[in-house]
């Protein structure tokens, strides 16, 4: 199957699915979360692939096992809402060990929802009138929309859903030795990591503010006040880009993400090479 676009029936299926969030309207109308979202994003990947191995990119996706599932894990959650309102999926290198691993750490996250997010209020569900491609018919439209320059952040529970599409790419870590694996690397030469976010800006991404703690962390608190104050607070080192709906609705949208991760190189080989050949896997978003 080869990708043409995210349909604007299936995309108005979660936002259908946000405002109708159970299990008996997820029933009756997940055809088109089986035969159009579901393969779209396994096609997307597929697609995706050779263009990251055009670029030299160690990247690449499996059509089945890079996608998230759209069930919540509610167990220890305060919203028992049972599903997600985006799909997503990642793209990621090998491990240590030669094995491709869906959170190896340093991916590239592709979020897909409507233009202005799943969670704007409906009145009612009607995918002949709701097309997330055109931005009059959209629930946002009703509202404000999300600034193009303002940070996807999650909510509450992680989830990044609610804001639109988009793209990223980064270190989601959660293990400790591995955050100072990053941090040491900068200490080690400063020089490389002001060098990887200038070119990041030159490409137009900024990295997101990162978890940052508030306190320096023991082991680097000689570097408080320096130069790599800030960027040693950090926990997470992600860049971010806002899909529009004309881009998740076309058949460019591989080359699109493609373009996005070579332009995200410089922070993915930075974390690479801190990590070293015996990192675990990080958390993802």
């Amino acid at each position: 199957m080869t990708f043409s676009g995210f349909a604007a029936s299936d995309l108005a299926f979660l936002t259908g699915l946000a405002a109708n969030n159970d299990r008996d309207w997820f029933t009756a109308h997940r055809a088109a979360y089986d035969e159009g979202l579901k393969p779209g994003l396994a096609a997307l990947i597929e697609d995706l692939n050779p263009l990251l191995a055009a670029r030299g990119l160690p990247l690449r996706g499996d059509a089945r096992k890079s996608q998230f599932r759209i069930h919540r894990d509610v167990r220890f959650s305060n919203d028992k809402c049972p599903y997600k309102v985006h799909v997503a999926a990642t793209v990621s290198r090998t491990g240590p060990d030669g094995e491709w691993r869906k959170m190896s750490p340093g991916m590239v996250y592709i979020h897909i929802e409507p233009e202005g997010g799943s969670r704007a209020p409906v009145l009612d569900f009607d995918p002949d009138s709701i097309d997330p491609l055109d931005p009059s018919t959209l629930p946002s439209a009703r509202g404000i929309a999300p600034d193009a320059a303002t940070e996807v952040k999650p909510n509450d529970e992680g989830d990044y859903s609610g804001s639109g599409p988009f793209v990223a790419a980064g270190f989601w870590l959660s293990e400790r030795p591995n955050i100072d694996a990053v941090r040491r690397a900068m200490v080690a030469n400063p020089a490389a990591y002001f060098a990887m976010v200038e070119a990041l800006e030159k490409a137009g991404l900024e990295l997101a503010p990162g978890d940052p703690v508030k306190k320096m962390p023991r082991d680097f608190a000689d570097q408080s006040g320096g130069p790599l104050d800030p960027a040693l607070k950090r926990t997470r080192w992600i860049v971010r880009r806002r899909l529009t709906g004309a881009e998740i609705g076309s058949d460019a949208l591989p080359r699109v993400v493609a373009a996005f991760a070579a332009d995200a190189r410089p922070l993915l080989e930075f974390g690479w090479k801190a990590l070293g050949a015996g990192t675990g896997a990080g958390a993802a978003a």
